[in-house]
């Protein structure tokens, strides 16, 4: 009988001390999660993901959760290994869903990217025509796609509930986390305060703005080869598991089922993981 309270005893107290932790520790730790909460928010909305982020994060939860039941099920782990497998179970799948909107995010950012030579372009030729700023960005949501439009039409947005056109401008560079985005605003911000030819320098931002997309493309083709060995080493591993998996039953359960196996395979996958990871590095290149 004592052999069998005492596992549930540990997970009790362990249950116990983390509380207090927390409760120890609430105010610095609730502060952490709001900014948190707020950054996770707007990451959601810059995504273009209509979803409210408590829905999200219960969705992820709860993904996590169905993981952990489904390993329960699989593995049947002792009591002393369960509860830490399914902190980790939740973590993964906060993590898998937290780097699937940052892809999300970066898609859109990267798309905008790509319109604001062409949004350059068509705010000069409204300002060289006689268009003061306002009606120029107006121009831009009539005339382009999403995500510049809605991005413009936000901006324009706030100009109408009070907000001056520099401090959105400042918010939308602050969205749009690309170097060209930050530069339009600074461009825009020295032109209010000391004047000067609006529609020159825009035409000549949109050429830098050109000549550095041509650079990027010629450096996406150079780095090509080094992104493929790493997606090659990255999706070895899962071919070589399955093969194992399917094919050999004693190496399989000796990896899954005992201490020295599972010690092995996580080894090997951090090994296989950290190798991806430097390969990343190396070819990832800021023009």
């Amino acid at each position: 009988m004592a052999a069998l309270i005492t596992p549930f005893a540990i997970i009790a107290g362990g249950i116990g001390a983390i509380a207090l932790v927390f409760y120890s520790f609430r105010r610095a730790i609730t502060a952490r999660a709001e900014k948190f909460g707020a950054r996770f928010a707007a990451d959601l909305e810059v995504a273009g993901m209509t979803i409210s982020p408590q829905t999200f994060t219960f969705a992820l939860v709860g993904a996590g959760a169905g993981l952990w039941v489904a390993l329960l099920l699989m593995l049947s782990p002792p009591p002393l290994v369960a509860l830490p497998a399914l902190v980790v179970c939740v973590a993964l799948v906060v993590h898998v869903g937290g780097t699937f909107v940052k892809a999300r995010r970066g898609k859109r950012v990267a798309a905008f990217h790509d319109q604001l030579e062409t949004v350059l372009r068509t705010i000069s030729g409204g300002v060289r025509v006689g268009l003061g700023l306002r009606q120029a960005l107006i121009l831009v949501g009539e005339q382009c796609q999403d995500p510049a439009r809605y991005e413009f039409l936000r901006v324009v947005g706030l100009t109408n509930i009070g907000v001056s056109m520099l401090d959105a401008l400042d918010d939308l560079a602050r969205r749009m986390t690309n170097p060209e985005t930050a530069m339009l605003t600074r461009v825009i911000r020295v032109q209010a305060q000391t004047g000067g030819d609006l529609a020159g320098v825009l035409e000549s931002l949109a050429a830098t703005i050109r000549d550095r997309r041509r650079l990027r493309r010629r450096i996406g083709a150079i780095t090509a080869q080094g992104r493929a060995t790493g997606w090659l080493l990255g999706l070895m591993p899962i071919g070589v598991g399955g093969f194992v998996f399917l094919t050999q039953p004693n190496l399989r359960d000796a990896m899954l089922h005992t201490i020295i196996g599972n010690i092995a395979l996580a080894v090997a996958l951090l090994l296989d993981g950290l190798a991806v990871f430097c390969l990343m590095k190396i070819v990832k290149i800021d023009p």
